[in-house]
């Protein structure tokens, strides 16, 4: 079996965020994987993605590899890994079925009540995931020529440069604009905003 490389371990989430000492390491694990793969890895891209994971295993991260990791990935992964903790620590598989843990001395919170725990963290984890794209939009040039420069393939995850996720279909910027405020810089052809039919 592949040896798998985590950017955070689970005594990093434990010791930054609320997260008690007594749970389960092998219960953390899973997610911080999923984490990884499905949030951390679409930010930087594969290409700086997979760099980082290597420096990690092979214990060479330094720099400005080492500082992206220590001061943007870090907090951006602790605050996902949060987010998608609550249903996995309170529902697990056993050979007879799903069940739901039940807690001595304790009342379990209503779903309501765990859908906000989750949207307050997943609130947080896109605010440093923010702060972690336009770093790397910024200094990409200058020290993260992997952002840019990514490997030819299929299987190549280009980075998003899109800070916040909506379900609502809002157009695509690479449309020819119909507005002064698009942030495409091309105007359309035949463009004129003293038009009222393009207001």
């Amino acid at each position: 079996m592949a040896t798998i490389t985590y950017l955070i371990l689970p005594s990093v989430i434990k010791e930054r965020m609320s997260l008690h000492d007594n749970i389960d390491d092998k219960l953390i694990y899973p997610e911080i994987k999923a984490v990884q793969d499905l949030y951390i890895m679409p930010i930087l891209g594969s290409t700086l993605f997979n760099k980082i994971l290597n420096d990690i295993a092979n214990n060479t991260l330094a720099g400005n590899y080492k500082s992206l990791v220590d001061n943007f990935i870090v907090e951006c992964c602790c605050n996902y890994v949060m987010s998608e903790l609550p249903e996995g620590l309170n529902y697990q598989y056993w050979n007879k079925g799903v069940s739901q843990k039940t807690v001595d001395n304790a009342t379990q919170p209503s779903m309501s009540e765990m859908y906000s725990i989750v949207a307050k963290y997943k609130s947080r984890a896109e605010h440093y995931a923010k702060m972690l794209r336009n770093y790397l939009i910024e200094y990409a040039d200058d020290y993260f020529p992997e952002y840019l420069n990514f490997v030819s393939g299929v299987d190549v995850v280009h980075p998003e440069r899109a800070s916040y996720t909506t379900p609502i279909y809002l157009g695509d910027e690479t449309e020819i604009p119909r507005d002064d405020y698009s942030l495409n810089k091309r105007p359309p052809a035949g463009f004129n905003s003293n038009d009222p039919y393009y207001i």
